[in-house]
């Protein structure tokens, strides 16, 4: 096997921190509900390409989840805000280990995250995620970003400076519709 060159060593270390902020940047958009932040907050869009899919082993069919910003943002519309049935989110990724192939990249990383349904008990859970990558004009975006398992666990409460939680909306949940 050759030896990578200085500049191909550099190039690589560059392209993965970029990865990693990328995800930590698209965690940091979808945690909210507290301090008046909301959770799902739509520039976690910016971190994914225009025909990303998102799928949540359990809850969707493998390639059933939903494709494309606007399929992910109807997705997100659902259950994110103060006023959705999903309004205390914090997620985050340890643990990552990205591969670089050209253009492409693939990130196995282990989220711990802690979730406060309306009327429900907080969950706690960690899962494991895989993530591909493209290189955009933009820089490194998610194509495909798959939660592949895990465990949760019910916690007794969540407190902190939460946010006061208006009457929930009625609203209507994202279905896959086919290709």
């Amino acid at each position: 096997m050759a030896q990578k060159t200085l500049e191909e060593r550099i190039q690589e270390l560059e392209d993965k921190q970029a990865i990693k902020d990328c995800f930590f940047n698209f965690h940091y958009a979808c945690t909210g509900g507290f301090t008046g932040k909301q959770a799902g907050r739509m520039e976690a869009l910016d971190y994914l390409t225009d025909d990303a899919t998102i799928e949540v082993l359990g809850l969707h069919e493998p390639g059933k989840g939903p494709r494309g910003k606007e399929q992910v943002k109807e997705y997100w519309d659902f259950y994110y805000g103060d006023a959705g049935p999903l309004p205390f989110v914090f997620q985050t990724s340890v643990n990552e280990k990205i591969e670089i192939d050209g253009d492409t990249a693939v990130e196995w990383s282990n989220m711990l995250w802690m979730v406060g349904f309306r009327d429900e008990k907080p969950v706690m859970g960690l899962s494991q995620r895989v993530n591909d990558y493209v290189r955009t004009e933009d820089g490194w975006k998610i194509k495909k970003t798959t939660m592949v398992g895990g465990f949760t666990t019910t916690i007794d409460t969540l407190d902190g400076a939460l946010n006061e939680l208006p009457e929930p909306e009625a609203r209507t949940p994202w279905t896959y519709k086919g290709d």
